[in-house]
């Protein structure tokens, strides 16, 4: 029964004690004594020993019986397992003990210098703009000084809120965008999906502005303020806007201009004018064309017989002081 043939070393294993498996020699000693029901201790290989995959049974120190391959992995397999939940244990507590750190540090995050973020970029700036609004809880607020459609195709960002999100959406525009066929389009777009447009002669920045909390001034890059006093100053400034500003033509009415609003441009460009600005200038300022400009200088020119440019805008001055 005990009659297994020696290795050269005398058991024919050569495992070191890190081997995690048993060696060839091992693995055909195992099946013998799995076969027999037992081997003889001088000749067990010791990577079988060691990995718990032989065992003395308790009437014959001499020998030694194989254990079920479950049986031993479990057994390796404990203290690992011991391990590991020790180690599960300290990331639980270290997350725990560090959300008061996380807490004072966001605070404080909010109440340093930090609290404005510059982000540039052509995608970043729309992707930004566009997490913002799908963020909007209650309201958002938007003021573009131009009447373009979003900054490129499939944008959202502060262009529509879906319906049924319970959030509010405001957005000013400048007269010149009643006059346009797809700033029109734009217009009415956002008031078919519950927002409330509202046009004013003369806008200045681009503005974000979300659950009176985050705004956003869009330009060549993007700025993000977090900072409420920062933040409320943008809101009232909005809310003055808004009060001044006239409320779109209901979507079944053509594209208009009303005789209040034609009065607004047309003074607005007169005063304008009388500052100095070029047609440019002036046409950037109401985010018309040059040419919408340019026919109003000659509309002008004509109306007071002036011959030049600075005679304009001196008689402009002399007709309507309180331009000045």
């Amino acid at each position: 029964m005990h009659d297994d043939a020696q290795g050269p070393d005398g058991t024919g294993c050569r495992c070191d004690d890190t081997a995690e498996a048993p060696c060839a020699e091992g693995l055909s000693r195992y099946r013998a004594a799995v076969v027999k029901g037992c081997l003889p201790r001088v000749t067990a290989p010791h990577c079988l020993v060691r990995l718990g995959l032989l065992t003395p049974p308790p009437d014959d120190p001499d020998v030694l019986v194989p254990v079920s391959p479950n049986v031993a992995e479990s057994e390796l397999l404990q203290p690992v397992r011991e391990s590991l939940d020790a180690q599960q244990e300290l990331l639980r507590s270290i997350g725990a003990g560090f959300s008061s750190v996380h807490a004072i540090y966001r605070a404080a995050r909010r109440e340093s210098q930090d609290w404005l973020t510059v982000v540039e970029g052509a995608d970043a700036v729309p992707a930004l703009l566009e997490q913002a609004v799908r963020g909007c809880r209650t309201e958002l607020l938007t003021v573009r000084p131009t009447g373009e459609p979003p900054l490129r195709p499939g944008t959202t960002h502060h262009t529509h809120i879906p319906t049924g999100t319970g959030v509010s959406h405001r957005a000013l525009f400048p007269h010149a965008a009643r006059t346009h066929a797809g700033q029109w389009r734009h217009l009415q777009d956002v008031e078919r999906a519950g927002g409330r447009v509202r046009t004013l002669h003369q806008l200045t920045g681009h503005l974000l502005v979300c659950d009176g909390s985050v705004a956003y001034l869009v330009g060549r890059s993007t700025v993000e303020v977090r900072q409420p006093i920062v933040v409320a100053h943008l809101v009232a400034t909005f809310e003055e806007a808004w009060e001044r500003a006239h409320p779109v033509a209901e979507p079944s009415a053509a594209r208009t201009r009303e005789p209040l609003i034609v009065d607004e441009v047309r003074r607005t460009v007169m005063k304008l004018l009388v500052s100095g600005l070029t047609d440019d200038a002036v046409a950037r300022r109401l985010g018309v064309s040059r040419r919408t400009v340019a026919g109003h200088v000659a509309a002008l020119s004509a109306e007071l017989g002036s011959q030049s440019r600075a005679q304009l805008g001196y008689l402009i001055a002399r007709t309507e002081p309180e331009l000045l």
